[in-house]
């Protein structure tokens, strides 16, 4: 199961892709509707989940529902279908996420920050609860992997509230690898630098935001963050999706706790 895996060009949609090719069968979940409090913001993923599953259907066995992972009751539901669908999910990838609330913490918002701990920090919880009880019911280990950011490894300016939801989000990982180790289920996250994906160019994004408040233009921001990269070039999802693959792999079988630096080396951790 991979949440948020429904908008166009996003690392979900990316992930499971390399999941189906790998040889999973794969449930992907995202908002049905545009988010109440941005509607702007999620109305893409809102309308995409059916196109998503039309094309990543063409590498494997694939369903999609819809989730709001604020929501508990979206959450368990989600897991009944894909137990109804599938009949049981082995592999968990947190990856609902969003890219608001980019602003000094002096004009940060009671919404923004709520909007971040509730998707970033409260959906992996949720999701995570929601695997945890029915990997252990079936007593067969699992993999919960979790997608957090460089930015739950060192705190950034004007991301305060993306990074406390990924701080929590790593924390938590960390918590829940201790529980679920004596009974062979892993829990790891993967810490991507800057992906290429749509995110960066919503209006409030880093594009948006990170230029404005340094007072340069986007090209001369742009060549200053390639500058903070060794590879010297922006991640891809499909860079992000390859190490979810291994973590969710038998070859990670001895890998619990894990906050895996995937950021062509802009944050050294």
């Amino acid at each position: 199961m991979v949440s948020g895996a429904a908008r166009r060009g996003g690392i979900g949609r990316a992930i499971a892709a390399r999941l189906l090719r790998d040889g999973l069968r794969v449930v992907i979940s995202d908002l049905e509707r545009p988010m109440d409090t941005h509607p702007d913001y999620a109305s893409a993923a809102a309308t995409e989940l059916e196109e998503a599953v039309a094309e990543l259907g063409g590498l494997g066995e694939v369903a999609g529902f819809g989730c709001d992972v604020r929501d508990t009751s979206q959450v368990e539901a989600l897991f009944d279908a894909a137990d109804e669908h599938f009949g049981r999910v082995d592999v968990l990838v947190n990856n609902a996420g969003v890219a608001i609330g980019l602003a000094p913490v002096t004009d940060l918002s009671d919404e923004d920050w709520q909007v971040n701990l509730e998707v970033m920090a409260g959906g992996v919880f949720r999701c995570s609860r929601a695997a945890a009880r029915r990997m252990l019911a079936r007593g067969e280990g699992g993999r919960i992997v979790t997608v957090a950011s460089q930015a739950g490894l060192v705190g950034q300016p004007w991301l305060a509230a993306y990074s406390a939801a990924k701080f929590a989000a790593i924390g938590f990982t960390q918590s829940l690898a201790h529980e679920l180790g004596p009974h062979g289920i892993t829990v790891n996250a993967v810490c991507p630098g800057t992906v290429q994906t749509p995110l960066l160019d919503v209006p409030g994004g880093i594009f948006d935001t990170y230029p404005r408040m340094a007072g340069i233009t986007r090209e001369q921001y742009e060549r200053k963050l390639l500058r903070s990269i060794p590879v010297g070039r922006y991640e891809t999802p499909e860079d992000v999706a390859a190490a979810v693959a291994f973590l969710a792999s038998e070859d990670a079988a001895y890998v619990t706790g894990a906050a895996l630096n995937v950021s062509g080396g802009q944050t050294m951790h």
